[in-house]
Order: C-alpha cells, then structure tokens, then sequence
C-alpha cells in the first residue's frame, strides 16, 4: 500500500535522487515502534522479528512451541547504564541442530540506523536498515543460546541512543532472502544480557498480546514501495504504558 500525500497551500521538497516518497535510499527498508507511554528501557527490550523466507508464517509469542517458526531476524532495542542500543541478530539453526541459536551480526552504522524519540514523546523510535543484512550467515562459533523471545550478550556501552556494530564471527552470507516478509512486534521483560526475554506484548492480543497465538502479519513485498500503518489487534494487552504496544509503521523502497 503506498503512502499518498496531499500537499495544499504549502510548499513540497522533491524527494532525495535514489529515494521513494518515504525518503529512503533504494534497498532500505524502516520500521517505526510507538508504545502508550515513554520508554522503559531499563525493564523491557523492544523487538521487531522478521521472516525472510518467503513461507508466510508470522512470528508469534508461542516460539518455542512452535520452534520458532518464522523467525528469521530480530532487531532488538534495549538499555543498561543509562545508554540505548538496536542490536541486530539472526535465528540460526546450526547443522544437525533442531532449534535454532540467535547469532548477533555486523554491521555498519550506515547500514542500521537507530534515531530515539521520533515524535517527540518518547514513545517512538525508528530504525533504518539495508535490507541485504538479512542474507545473513551460514555459518558460525559459539552461538548464543535460543531464548523465549530473543537473548543476546552484553553489547560495548554506549554514551548515546546510537547503533554500535555487534561483535560476530566472521560470517558468511546464507544466501538472498525471498521478496515476501513478514513481522511482528514484541515487548519482553528483561533487558540486554539477562538471558532469557518473556514476551509481555505484541501486536497479537487473544488471549494477551504476550501469548497471542493468531496474529497474522501482512505481507511486505520487498520489490515494492509502501509505506503501511502498523495496528496492533484488538483485544487484551497489559495495562502498563510502556510495555504496551500503540503501533507504528514500515516503509520500504526496492
């Protein structure tokens, strides 16, 4: 669905050259994640998990019973010591392993890009990222282990809500990811480097967003341009503000 824009009585910049309506680069794709009430970083991590293979499966809050079907990418945003990082991570299956591990990737900081605090509440922030980081890995050493939501080790402090390369393996690339995506938003208890992460929201609400099992994501068709509102499912979500899912927004330019 592509974002229409009126403009009456003002005046409208062109677009940036290589860009779409949305203002992004070719190959990019953003998200944006708005929560009821300012962020909690110290008690809760923000996550937006992607399925890049094409099987249109969504992921939901019940992965380990489902072993994590439709997880593919997870970008993660937490805090610790009064610094904000977006960490980007893989769910790996190693061979002859049957669940997978979550590996953290690199990258540069023009290829994910994290602003804080983009509606100027404090309920919202936006990451920009170059969609070929999902070719990410085949192969790699001493993966973190599998965790309810997502688990990550402890990123390098950072003075500022800014996006720091994960440390990683060398990695090679797995391969391009399919055209079609889909997603889903997560709030989970606990932050960067405390293990396991239980989901207390998502964008599913029967019975509660954080056990939602029927969510079904629209698909993103990554050869196109769209820009699409993000409308959490009506129904039980928890009453805490911060940890409560308001929305948000993807937009893509092939």
């Amino acid at each position: 669905m592509a974002l229409i824009v009126s403009a009456c009585g003002r005046q409208v910049t062109p677009d940036r050259p290589g860009t779409n309506g949305s203002g992004l680069p070719s190959g990019y794709m953003s998200t944006k994640f708005r929560v009821a009430q300012p962020f909690d970083f110290s008690t809760y991590s923000y996550i937006v998990v992607f399925n890049t293979t094409g099987n249109g499966a969504t992921p939901r809050a019940n992965a380990t019973q489902t072993n994590y079907r439709g997880y593919s990418f997870a970008i993660m945003v937490s805090g610790a010591g009064g610094s904000v990082t977006a960490t980007l991570y893989q769910y790996y299956t190693p061979p002859n392993a049957t669940a997978p591990t979550l590996v953290p990737l690199q990258y540069t900081p023009q290829q994910l890009q994290f602003y804080l605090n983009t509606n100027g509440q404090n309920t919202e922030f936006t990451l920009t990222f170059q969609r070929n980081l999902f070719f990410g890995i085949n192969n790699t050493p001493n993966p973190t282990s599998t965790p309810s939501v997502a688990a990550s080790t402890t990123p390098s402090p950072s003075t500022s809500p800014s996006v720091s390369p994960s440390a990683s393996p060398t990695a090679v690339p797995s391969g391009a990811p399919q055209n079609i995506w889909t997603f889903n938003y997560f709030v989970a208890s606990g932050t960067v480097g405390q293990g396991n992460l239980l989901p207390v929201d998502s964008l599913g609400a029967i019975p509660t967003g954080g056990t939602d099992t029927t969510y079904t994501s629209p698909n993103l068709d990554t050869t196109t341009s769209f820009d699409i509102t993000i409308v959490p499912s009506v129904g039980s979500h928890p009453p805490v503000g911060p940890s409560l899912i308001q929305g948000g927004e993807i937009a893509n330019n092939p």
